[in-house]
This record gives structure tokens, C-alpha cells and sequence, in this order.
């Protein structure tokens, strides 16, 4: 295995964890929601429902702010 196999591996897996522990919603569906256009933490809450969960965004807010900031 190389460098890029692995690299691609940890893509992967990294993409199925849960950020939005409340609604169960995965990091690769937030990623997609910013490549899809999304540009502000209320844009993705829209298109993905992460953050309007019962902790009010307490936990996955943090991650998604960071996810909004690497966007290309």
C-alpha cells in the first residue's frame, strides 16, 4: 500500500463519521453540502438539518465552522 492508497483510505472512513451526533448526520454529507454551494453555517444547516439538533449546535458546530473555513 502507498502513500495515496492511505490517503484515500482515511478520506473515506473520515467521510462516514458522525459530526451531528443529534441528527446523525455524517461529515461526507456536510462536505457535500459546501461543495454543493453551501457558504454559511445557517446554509448548511438548511440543506443537511446538522445543528438544529436538542444541543443546539454545541457539539458539531465547532467541526462544521472549521469545514466552512478549508472550503476551496
Amino acid at each position: 500500500m502507498n502513500d495515496d492508497d492511505d490517503a484515500l483510505r482515511r478520506a473515506v472512513i473520515d467521510s462516514y463519521r458522525i459530526v451531528c451526533i443529534c441528527n446523525k448526520i455524517r461529515r461526507g454529507v456536510i462536505e457535500k453540502a459546501i461543495r454543493g454551494g453551501a457558504r454559511s453555517f445557517a446554509d448548511v444547516q438548511r440543506r443537511t438539518r446538522a445543528g438544529t439538533g436538542d444541543c443546539k449546535a454545541e457539539r458539531c458546530g465547532p467541526v462544521i465552522r472549521e469545514l466552512l473555513e478549508k472550503k476551496p
